[in-house]
């Protein structure tokens, strides 16, 4: 007599190695996935805006001489000033952009004075840079809207 071949198909489990396995595949490529979109870009930098600008006027003063530093551009939230002193010292901080997305202040080689820890009267460059979400405790980003600076001599 023929034996009646059965049509239904066996369920198929999959071992506890096999689960494992698959879950640590998928949470790697997910993790790749995600260090890419924060990584900075291939040139080991942080990725700059073409459509913002920063300047700085006059850009070459003296010891307690007032500039004006005048950016462009930038997105209307989300924006952090980093003011880099000569001596590598820095001041970080959330700013207010206008809605147009302009934002004007001024400085001076004293303006540090009543702060209390960066020291005043130094000469050289201060760099001014606006840029996107700061990661505490480094103080790295990866999106930079514009650069500028002015020279204290």
């Amino acid at each position: 007599m023929a034996r009646k071949q059965s049509y239904l198909r066996r369920k198929k489990t999959f071992s506890g190695a096999q689960v494992l396995l698959f879950t640590l595949a998928f949470a790697a490529v997910g993790a790749v996935a995600i260090w890419q979109s924060f990584a900075a870009p291939a040139n080991g930098g942080p990725s700059h805006s073409s459509s913002s600008s920063c300047s700085i006027s006059p850009n070459q003063v003296v010891l307690d001489q007032i500039w004006t530093v005048s950016a462009l551009g930038l997105p209307s939230s989300g924006v952090n000033q980093i003011i880099t002193f000569p001596d590598g010292a820095q001041s970080t901080g959330p700013i207010t952009v206008s809605s147009n997305g302009t934002y004007t202040t001024t400085g001076n080689s004293n303006m540090s004075a009543t702060w209390g820890f960066i020291a005043p009267e130094q000469k050289g460059t201060y760099n001014y840079q606006y840029v996107g979400k700061i990661k505490w405790p480094a103080g790295s980003f990866t999106k930079l809207y514009a650069s500028c600076n002015v020279t204290v001599q």
